[in-house]
């Protein structure tokens, strides 16, 4: 296995998504290292605005819509190297909107991977999702087999939606030979995330000693990726030639808990005195979600290093801060 390196230089670099929890942290650090970035984003989730990044030289912002082609395609011109992060998310949203999931998630990324083409990009990253293995995944590998869900069950539109445009994009790779690399994201934390993420919600409502609400009975378990160790997981994507064709698996098994234990950690390291109180699900749950990072340690020398304690303890520090501004 060769050298780990998680630095890319003097790329320009097309962003969907960019504005949001995962995409602002991937501009933060391709910034450092001589990289151009344009970020497309339609302002949704806009975890950009608690960063300076805006003001910086290198960084072009384009608000716009992954639905408009022409838009996606003229925005990414002279870019060598496309993150595909945009995507409706969020259960939440996913139960309320499934219509727009699917067009978003998959009519978006055949638009973006369209627009790859026409401008000649070299290399293709997108992000699908760990929902695409169903409700019970304990060490799945990527060679496991994926779910398509029950029809008529909106919950697994967005794994549907996300499969089918991994299928989507690599069938590109074969027919014109751009470099794909595919990552599913494994519960990825951290600060500035929004949207319905429990790490974020609960740990909001901790320092703010209101209840926590925890959907079903709190057993299901997850396994918890701190945000730098997923933005290392991306770039190591990137630097490595042997990674592309390939579909990953990007997350921390050994930051694996219950979603009750999650919440008392939570309350534990802020000393809130908020109180768990249980609902019934809205919907279909995931079970157990544990991945199986093998490939990506081997392949990529892909290896977190931050714990769920370490983690959290950045992730509040960050909303305390937060808090206060306001």
């Amino acid at each position: 296995m060769g050298k780990k390196s998680t630095k890319i230089s003097n790329n320009k670099v097309f962003i969907t998504g960019g504005g949001g929890f995962i995409g602002s942290h991937l501009c933060e650090r391709l910034l450092v290292n001589n990289n151009k970035v344009v970020i497309y984003d339609s302002g949704h989730r806009n975890a950009i605005i608690h960063t300076g990044l805006l003001k910086h030289p290198d960084l072009k912002f384009v608000k716009g819509d992954v639905l408009d082609f022409d838009k996606v395609r003229s925005s990414m011109r002279g870019c060598n190297l496309v993150i595909h992060c945009a995507a409706i998310a969020g259960i939440n949203t996913v139960i309320k909107k499934p219509i727009m999931t699917m067009k978003i998630n998959l009519f978006g990324t055949y638009n973006v991977i369209e627009a790859a083409i026409s401008n000649k990009v070299e290399k293709f990253i997108g992000f699908s999702t760990s929902e695409v293995y169903g409700p019970y995944i304990y060490k799945g590998s990527e060679d496991d087999l994926t779910t398509q869900g029950e029809v008529g069950k909106t919950r697994w539109t967005y794994a549907v939606s996300k499969l089918a445009a991994e299928h989507l994009v690599h069938c590109y790779k074969d027919e014109y030979g751009i470099d794909i690399v595919t990552l599913r994201p494994f519960n990825i934390y951290g600060p500035r995330q929004v949207g319905e993420g429990a790490v974020h919600k609960f740990i909001v409502n901790a320092l703010e000693e209101e209840d926590i609400i925890i959907y079903g009975d709190g057993t299901q378990i997850r396994a918890w990726c701190y945000i730098d160790d997923f933005v290392d997981g991306v770039l190591l994507c990137i630097n490595k030639k042997e990674a592309v064709g390939n579909v990953f698996n990007i997350g921390n098994p050994q930051s694996t808990v219950t979603i009750l234990k999650l919440a008392e950690k939570i309350i534990s390291l802020t000393g809130s005195k908020s109180k768990i109180y249980f609902k019934e699900s809205p919907g279909p749950d995931v079970e157990v979600r544990v991945p199986s990072i093998k490939k990506a340690q081997s392949i990529l020398n892909f290896e977190p290093k931050i714990g769920l304690d370490d983690g959290l303890n950045k992730t509040i520090e960050w909303y305390k801060m937060d808090i206060t501004k306001q």
